[in-house]
């Protein structure tokens, strides 16, 4: 009795078993090799597509780095530092005469403008807006006089409307 039961056809099963083996293997490798190849050709190119992408960053990095050297100083001469500075001393520190402002300003008293001229070499500055009370006003012309910042401060005009009173001050103005 046999203990192998062979389903194939007597021909293929003549071929033997180890022959099968070899037959599929051989049939694989083609297979693998072009899987491989095409594998290997793709990374190629995405390696290509990015050395071409570092050229272009690299030419915008030198425009920009060309166009970002910083400008070499024109040296000035002593007579143009000299107005500049003599500019700067005759400016008032703003920044000090708006703080100075705000403290002085009651709370029943509201700026409708600021206006700064200079007149004759003496700087100006006038002063309008709105009070609740003609007490606010007082108020508001001994603090000016009482300020480092101002002096001679004068009124233009202090009119009594429907709810308020409008006024205008004229002061000149310390800054040295």
């Amino acid at each position: 009795m046999k203990e192998i039961l062979n389903l194939l056809p007597l021909e293929a099963g003549a071929a033997g078993p180890g022959k099968g083996i070899v037959y599929y293997l051989l049939m694989a490798v083609p297979v693998y090799a072009a899987l491989m190849t095409f594998l290997l050709a793709s990374k190629v190119m995405e390696t290509r597509k990015i050395d071409i992408e570092i050229k272009k960053l690299g030419m915008q990095k030198t425009d920009l780095s060309t166009k970002l050297k910083p400008q070499v100083p024109v040296a000035l001469s002593p007579a143009i530092d000299k107005e500049i500075s003599s500019a700067v001393e005759k400016t008032p520190r703003w920044s000090r005469i708006v703080s100075e402002l705000s403290l002085i300003i009651h709370e029943e008293i509201w700026l409708s403008s600021i206006e700064s001229k200079e007149e004759k070499g003496v700087k100006k500055m006038s002063i309008k807006g709105f009070s609740s009370t003609q007490l606010g006003v007082a108020n508001l012309i001994s603090s000016l006089e009482a300020s480092d910042f101002f002096y001679e401060v004068e009124i233009v005009f202090s009119q009594k409307g429907e709810k308020d009173i409008s006024f205008e001050l004229r002061t000149r103005l310390k800054w040295t």
